[in-house]
């Protein structure tokens, strides 16, 4: 199997944690330079006709994409150790958490930053107002979390998941981006650099 990743975006960080979690050895990574654009390249849109990254690419030529789909085929692969729960309540709470956390905390940070950074401009047809717009729901999600989090090692079921994944990576990269300061939230800020010690989120 052969992953397309690259060091810049927080997506396949996502999928490369997951994969050191798992302690998968077999897997082949590629770095493409989004700067470069070669995800836009005939060759890249074969494998992701989207261009998007990470693509996972099976021995036998299948390719999954998003980031949530690869880790589930990799988790059913290879089950241990779990990291989307292992009965109904923790598959439940565990989904619940990553999929709240892409809507109220992933998707509004990167809309902020994809329409208001001006490194973005060569890439993104910018609307000021929405992105300044999203970066207000964004602090409005973190002030939650803040709470949620408060007194709490992991985001869901009392142990390290693909929710803490999701979480941990979104804020990490997005919140300094969109100038938003993570000192303000110490419960979150707390939460996040636990996480960070451990050795998958070594390479950040």
């Amino acid at each position: 199997m052969k992953i397309y990743s690259s060091p810049v975006a927080p997506s396949p960080r996502k999928v490369l944690i997951f994969i050191a979690e798992k302690g998968i050895e077999n897997i082949e990574v590629e770095n493409l330079d989004i700067g470069k654009m070669e995800h836009k390249t005939p060759e890249y849109k074969k494998i992701a006709p989207n261009s998007r990254i990470p693509a996972l690419v099976l021995d036998d030529g299948q390719v999954i994409l998003e980031t949530t789909a690869i880790c589930r085929y990799l988790e059913c692969l290879y089950p241990e150790p779990n990291l989307f729960g292992d009965n109904p309540m923790e598959i439940a709470e565990i989904e619940m958490w990553y999929s709240r956390a892409s809507f109220e905390l992933m998707l509004p940070l990167m809309h902020g930053f994809r329409h208001t950074h001006p490194h973005m401009s060569a890439l993104e047809n910018q609307n000021n107002e929405f992105g300044l717009a999203q970066r207000e729901l964004a602090v409005k999600s973190l002030s939650y979390y803040e709470e949620v989090i408060k007194g709490n090692d992991f985001i869901a079921c009392d142990k390290f998941s693909y929710a803490d994944i999701q979480i941990v990576i979104s804020l990490k990269f997005l919140v300094r981006l969109n100038r938003i300061n993570l000192n303000d939230y110490k419960n979150l800020s707390a939460y996040i650099n636990n996480i960070a010690e451990r050795p998958s989120f070594s390479y950040l």
